[in-house]
């Protein structure tokens, strides 16, 4: 005897969509999980390009200015764009010196927007030559994505540094002295 099923048993009509809702979920958080890895990966490349840059500027001027500096920091907003970096973004330049046969790194003089960003000030021996200086600018920054953001996700802290010798001058000079005692002053 052969056993028959019922119709609705063998209709096969709304399998495709059956599979389709139970595996689309799945899809949609890889998507999402992509997206959000690769605009990490972006706000960590605008970061290192932007300290970069700042460090190439900021070696080639023989003399600066806070004021000056300000505005390499403000112009971090169209540097790093897409990136809103308003209150975000912790800028810190620092020039060193190698001083004596021994090139004993010392701290000329410093400016800080927002936060300081920590460095290790032996990490610029061997830089250069005797008595010469190596400009380091470091950045925080702290990302936050709209995809983190709606499941709770923390925000990432991007920090970066640079390091690079002036072009022209042994010294860079900064508000009119090439040492201030290692004084960190705010950029305001």
């Amino acid at each position: 005897m052969r056993f028959k099923l019922p119709s609705l048993v063998r209709d096969r009509r709304g399998i495709a969509a059956t599979e389709f809702a139970l595996i689309a979920p799945a899809l949609i958080f890889l998507v999402m999980g992509v997206l959000e890895m690769s605009f990490r990966f972006r706000a960590a490349e605008d970061a290192t390009r932007y300290v970069h840059q700042v460090a190439d500027l900021v070696s080639r001027e023989e003399t600066l200015s806070t004021t000056e500096l300000k505005d390499i920091y403000d112009a971090s907003i169209h540097m790093m764009k897409p990136l809103e970096t308003t209150d975000r973004l912790d800028f810190d330049v620092s020039a060193v010196q190698l001083k004596g046969v021994s090139k004993t790194p010392t701290l000329l003089w410093r400016r800080v927007a927002g936060t300081p960003v920590t460095f290790i000030l032996s990490d610029t021996a061997g830089m250069g030559d005797q008595d010469e200086s190596v400009v380091r600018v470091g950045v925080r920054y702290s990302y936050e994505s709209v995809l983190s953001n709606l499941f709770g996700g923390k925000s990432m802290t991007i920090e970066r540094s640079a390091y690079a010798r002036p072009r022209e001058e042994r010294l860079i000079i900064m508000d009119g002295k090439t040492d201030d005692n290692g004084a960190t002053k705010p950029i305001e």
